[in-house]
């Protein structure tokens, strides 16, 4: 009677081992097999994608490195049929390519000062209907235009107004 008990004590882990076996040795093969799928998916598997790949050219920008230039505290004046209706106080950002016009703009930020406190000594900064509201899409292209023209070179990529404040 106790060697009927060992056998079927030894047959019972035998045959759940077996099972534990066949599934670990399905799951091995699925895993393995989706993992080549995957790698060769990953590779491109044939010589025709390759070869379409050489024949595309990459044409890669050249990289700026965008550098700005604070302009403070710049005063102008709120002009309708000459006469002074108030003054704003302005401080804008030039950007600029590189560290080069960077220094070129610093350097001529007098006359570039000089030139727009001229242009809009006469000219109107405000709308046409409204001129104690400022047009800012048009202040900011035509100090783009001034700052370039005092430049004598087009270095001044944009025009930012960081602050204004009115008088």
């Amino acid at each position: 009677m106790a060697d009927e008990t060992e056998d079927k004590a030894e047959d019972a882990p035998k045959k759940g081992s077996k099972k534990l076996l066949i599934i670990g040795l399905l799951l091995g093969l699925l895993l393995g097999g989706g993992g080549g799928v995957g790698a060769f998916m990953m590779m491109g598997g044939g010589g025709e994608h390759v070869e379409e790949e050489h024949k595309e050219a990459v044409v890669e920008e050249p990289k700026t490195d965008p550098q700005f230039v604070k302009l403070e505290r710049m005063t102008l004046p709120l002009v309708k049929n000459n006469k002074v209706l108030g003054q704003m106080v302005i401080d804008f950002s030039l950007e600029v390519d590189g560290t080069d016009n960077k220094m070129i703009v610093i350097r001529n930020l007098p006359e570039i000062r000089d030139a727009m406190l001229r242009h809009y000594s006469d000219m109107p900064l405000g709308k046409a209907d409204s001129p104690r509201s400022v047009d800012y899409p048009r202040l900011k292209e035509t100090l783009k235009k001034i700052s370039n023209k005092s430049l004598h070179d087009p270095l001044v990529k944009r025009v930012m107004v960081v602050q204004a404040r009115q008088f």
